[in-house]
């Protein structure tokens, strides 16, 4: 495993190029506004033949920036066709994400990507980390991942009404 950095340091962290050539799966952990200026560097050539997920980073201290018409996940599908983008661990803070059942009594996570086998690698990343099978939904299209993205807003709000981020959206049936 190898993190792409803007400031490298170590031998585990590689600038995002060298990173992202070194690698068959790419996660983005970037805000939604600087993800394709970070996925230009790298370059069309790199990315290519790789599956890529694209979580949002999130701070309460600094909400995600709007992304004005399609969402990122979306622009980053166009702005590199062959690339197999798949938007998923973006609705929630990295301590759910990682863990998700350790404070929260149930939660959901998202899929959204037009490549069924690049999300059927993905959608194992959430396994890892713990999330069941039945907690993960897949929304289909990479068109869907608008939706969990516009969910920033809602996670803000909820994040300063509760003045914690130990939560997440569910789907209850």
């Amino acid at each position: 495993m190898f993190y792409g950095s803007r400031t490298p340091a170590g031998a585990d962290r590689l600038d995002h190029r060298s990173a992202v050539a070194s690698s068959n799966l790419v996660v983005t952990a970037l805000p939604g506004g600087d993800v394709l200026d970070v996925l230009d560097e790298i370059g069309e050539e790199v990315l290519a033949t790789r599956s890529c997920s694209t979580p949002q980073r999130r701070s309460p201290r600094r909400p995600p920036r709007g992304t004005p018409g399609a969402g990122a996940a979306v622009r980053v599908q166009r702005r590199s066709p062959r690339t197999r983008v798949v938007k998923t661990l973006d609705t929630m803070d990295f301590t759910i994400m990682v863990d998700p059942l350790a404070s929260v009594l149930a939660a959901t996570v998202f899929v959204s990507g037009d490549d069924v086998a690049a999300k059927t690698v993905v959608t194992g990343l959430p396994g890892d980390l713990g999330w069941p099978d039945t907690a993960i939904v897949d929304l289909v299209g990479i068109d869907t991942a608008a939706a969990t993205e516009q969910a920033g807003s809602l996670y803000f709000a909820t994040v300063r009404a509760l003045g914690d981020a130990r939560f997440n959206l569910t789907v209850s049936r």
